[in-house]
């Protein structure tokens, strides 16, 4: 199964190709990103694995064509490390948030199965490349419904609110402001491996922990 898709980026003037591939043991993606960033031209290329629960295993990002990349990996139990060096702030969180890409809100997206209404917070491990910086971060998704056959989900993180809306492979077709679907393709089906469960350390709208 192959899914590529193409995203204007409206806010950094730029433009970003995603290629995912899903194998019978894991996922891989591959995305290539070209942005302005303080009036100056970036090329930003990463590499993503996911286990097929859609929790993130390894982040490898290369700026600018530097043949050693950023990288951010988790251990079994939810630990993370950030270029080998154990970050205990981090602990259970499931996935990262990597500040250039809509890709990341994917992630959270497709995580659990969700009924119109619902509000999940997840526990993200935020990445800025640009600073080179690593931290916990809090954000919250509520699916308000569909349209058009598409789906729309609420997205909170600190003080910033707006409205995504996602195909059904949870794929962001209008991030508003941010980032616009231009193209999309797919072979080999649709990516579902959503389950109807309750991980530990997961929080919906009736108890208090985090995804």
């Amino acid at each position: 199964m192959e899914h590529r898709v193409i995203w204007d980026h409206l806010e950094a003037a730029g433009a970003e190709h995603v290629k995912l591939k899903r194998s019978e043991t894991h996922m891989e993606v591959n995305g290539t990103v070209l942005l302005v960033h303080n009036q100056m031209p970036h090329r930003l290329e990463y590499e993503v694995k996911l286990d097929l629960d859609w929790k993130t295993k390894t982040v490898k990002v290369y700026h600018d064509g530097s043949p050693k990349p950023f990288v951010v990996h988790a251990e079994k139990q939810d630990k993370w490390w950030v270029n080998g060096e154990y970050d205990e702030n981090l602990d259970g969180a499931t996935n990262v948030d990597l500040t250039f890409t809509p890709f990341s809100n994917m992630l959270p997206i497709n995580r659990v199965s969700w009924k119109i209404g619902e509000r999940r917070t997840f526990k993200m491990v935020y990445v800025d490349v640009m600073l080179r910086e690593v931290q916990p971060l809090l954000q919250v998704y509520t699916y308000l419904g569909d349209t058009e056959g598409k789906r729309i989900f609420q997205y909170k993180c600190r003080d910033y609110e707006t409205a995504l809306v996602v195909d059904q492979d949870g794929w962001v077709v209008e991030y508003p402001g941010a980032f616009i679907r231009k193209g999309f393709t797919k072979t080999g089906g649709m990516l579902k491996q959503k389950e109807d469960h309750s991980f530990t350390g997961e929080k919906s709208t009736t108890n208090s922990a985090f995804y």
